[in-house]
């Protein structure tokens, strides 16, 4: 017989912002993300596996909720157009990911408070 592989309990919290629609959560994120180091959002989307089309339309719902533009894109000459985020939505991705990193910290610590292992 197989050995028996050590079952462990997990947990998973999915945080998300929003006005009135909940738009701008890890997708999000992790989209800008990438935006912001490759400086492309097609580059982001093939490393997402996401349609360039369904890219903008999930950034532009999370703008529409929050009432700013998170990042602009710029046509390009010679060597094709590049996609940065705005001021706005750098400062915005700066606060979503610190606030994301500190409610995971506390929510393993409360995890393991109620479900010691």
């Amino acid at each position: 017989m197989a050995e028996e592989k050590e079952r462990r309990l997990q947990y998973h919290l999915r945080i998300r912002l929003f006005y009135e629609e909940r738009n701008f959560g890890p997708g999000v994120s992790g989209l800008m993300a990438l935006v912001r180091e490759r400086g492309s959002l097609s580059a982001a989307c093939q490393e997402m596996h996401m349609a360039y089309s369904k890219a903008w339309k999930i950034i532009h719902k999370a703008e529409e909720d929050l009432g700013f533009q998170l990042m602009e894109g710029r046509r390009g000459g010679e060597y094709g157009g590049t996609t940065v985020l705005t001021e706005k939505g750098e400062a915005f991705l700066d606060q979503y990911l610190a606030f994301a990193e500190e409610v995971d910290n506390f929510a393993e610590k409360v995890f393991h408070k109620y479900f010691p292992m």
